[in-house]
């Protein structure tokens, strides 16, 4: 399933910068099978003020209420750290399931969760590899698309170890926006942008290895002309054990 040839660059950008990424990461069949099928799942949507987290049903944008409540959580929102984007959340069993082999399997081996078969290298191994953190586990990442109706503000990510990004845009244009932008550590000045390239994974430290949090980041707006939304699915890995090594303490260690 998952491309190794990318991994030892990647380990090595890891530990240099504490983010990296890597390109053409699943193999032809199955980042096929996702550019097919993530434009048509059924999402609804994410949003956030400050604390305050509302998800709303799938058609919510289509609905009658959106253009008004939308309009009225800008005006809420200034000033403080929120984000809207649209959802498809993979919660329980059945969020999993596709008319596609390819993407229930993706979906499964993702969340780590083998019930149709294991491949012999693991989305669990190819993080641990890269990142050399032990103890950690995944669960209920999210696709999501952003247009340039949808945000994310910068932020840190909390009790998390490190982030991770699948991107599924087939056809992408720096001029249409969507990219990750990093923060260095006065948290003003933008380090690096990731364009949200098809077949990419981006991998982050999100944790507290250096006594504070990291990488801070968020999503440059969505351009209006872009000629589809910007697809990706994201999630987090935290501490599997709680009474186990922490994220400082590597596997080569």
């Amino acid at each position: 399933m998952f491309n190794t040839e990318g991994i030892q660059q990647a380990k090595q950008d890891f530990a240099e910068k504490r983010y990296c990424y890597i390109d053409n990461v699943l193999e032809p069949q199955y980042i096929r099978a996702l550019y097919s099928a993530v434009p048509k799942l059924e999402y609804g949507v994410w949003t956030c003020i400050h604390n305050s987290h509302n998800k709303f049903r799938y058609g919510y944008k289509e609905s009658e209420e959106f253009a008004p409540a939308h309009s009225a959580f800008i005006e809420q929102a200034r000033g403080k750290f929120s984000y809207w984007h649209y959802a498809y959340w993979l919660l329980q069993d059945h969020h999993k399931v596709h008319n596609s082999h390819e993407v229930t399997y993706f979906n499964r081996v993702v969340t780590e969760d083998y019930s149709i078969g294991k491949p012999d290298y693991t989305f669990h191994d190819l993080a641990s590899e890269v990142t050399g953190f032990p103890n950690m586990f995944t669960n209920q990442p999210t696709y999501s698309y952003y247009d340039h109706t949808a945000w994310l503000n910068a932020h840190h990510d909390p009790r998390r170890w490190c982030a991770y990004i699948f991107y599924f845009n087939e056809t992408w244009l720096t001029q249409w926006g969507g990219q990750l932008c990093i923060l260095a550590d006065d948290e003003r000045t933008i380090v690096d942008s990731i364009e949200p390239f098809g077949n990419r994974l981006l991998i982050m430290d999100v944790s507290e290895t250096s006594g504070k949090r990291i990488n801070k980041h968020f999503i440059s707006p969505v351009s209006i002309t872009a000629d589809h939304p910007r697809y990706s699915l994201a999630g987090w890995f935290y501490q599997k054990d709680g009474d186990g090594p922490g994220p400082d303490k590597r596997l080569t260690d």
